[in-house]
């Protein structure tokens, strides 16, 4: 069987590539964003940042791993044991999506797997010391799918709990399909989250109040999401399975996700971007509901005590 090799090259600063079957995956030391991802096909399905310069900027939060939380927190502002902290804020007024990546991660292991680990030190900004880990690994599933998987590993070295939340951004597209207007959509979730027009989730039970059934869309055309599900459904292995599908070639990407370490997945069809608009959509696993920290319902679960570590795996498949 052939193995996995690790070879380190650059990206403005190290990156390393990481190589199975004729599969290749391109991952920055900055953040331990994944930049590409190529399935055996000759182009990469994962569209990431394309120069070191919009890698430093981070327009468009492409494949970021998002921790120590994921999602808004409102207004940047949050009370954790009687601490106020106050957050940096995107242009929206909420912090978003964490800060691991502007921490330049180093290599543990370069074997068959790529795995990389980063600390912060607490400061007056996040004042909990955490390390995080983030592992990729390539492989081949049944009918021979493609398969990118990425385990993500928070450590609490603070001497007291904190929260810490878990998430992904990757973006994805079809290579000969520029838009991502033909697409269909499914995704296996009971509710839909309500929030309010920028991007908050009600408070309490209105959070929740989005029900439907199994989201299937057949086509997306010129459909604009930006929309967080949870009740997501398991399928008969128990994971639970988003897909988008491009009928003219019938290929499909899949991201496959553990309901109980990430119950929430986001779908964005990219509305903003400066660079590829409308041309990759994002399917994102995330451990917790937007803005846990402010929420009774949440910030209990988002607590990580001293010592603990909270994990989160996520896969893509290409078929």
């Amino acid at each position: 069987m052939e193995h996995a090799t690790v070879s380190t090259t650059e990206f403005g600063g190290t990156a390393w590539r990481l190589e199975h079957a004729g599969a290749s995956a391109t991952i920055a030391a900055l953040g331990a964003t994944l930049l590409s991802w190529d399935p055996g096909i000759g182009e990469s399905v994962v569209a990431g940042y394309e120069t070191p310069e919009e890698l430093a900027e981070g327009e468009g939060a492409r494949s970021r791993i998002l921790a120590p939380y994921p999602g808004r927190i409102k207004n940047g502002t949050f009370t954790w044991n009687g601490r106020a902290i106050d957050l940096p804020k995107a242009s929206d007024g909420h912090a978003r999506h964490g800060f691991v990546s502007q921490l330049v991660f180093e290599p543990i292991s370069m074997g068959s797997t790529l795995q990389l680990r980063a600390e912060h030190v607490g400061n007056d900004e996040w004042p909990w010391t955490f390390s995080i880990d983030v592992i990729y690994a390539l492989g081949e599933g049944e009918g021979g799918k493609r398969t990118l998987s990425v385990d993500i590993l928070l450590t609490n070295l603070a001497s007291e709990t904190a929260p810490a939340g878990l998430g992904w951004h990757p973006l994805f597209t079809f290579p000969g399909s520029p838009k991502i207007t033909n697409l269909s959509l499914q995704v296996p979730a009971r509710t839909l989250l309500a929030t309010s027009p920028s991007l908050i989730p009600l408070p309490g039970e209105a959070a929740y109040s989005g029900i439907h059934a199994p989201v299937v869309v057949d086509r997306i055309s010129d459909l604009e999401m930006d929309a967080v599900y949870t009740g997501l459904v398991p399928n008969d292995e128990g994971v639970v399975r988003t897909r988008i599908t491009e009928p003219r070639s019938n290929r499909e990407i899949s991201l496959i996700q553990e309901p109980g370490e990430s119950p929430f997945v986001v779908v964005w069809t990219g509305e903003g971007l400066t660079r590829g608009y409308r041309e990759a959509i994002a399917l994102e696993p995330y451990s917790h509901i937007p803005d846990a920290v402010n929420r009774a319902d949440s910030s209990g679960s988002i607590a990580l005590a001293p010592g603990k570590t909270r994990t989160m795996t996520a896969t893509i498949t290409f078929a």
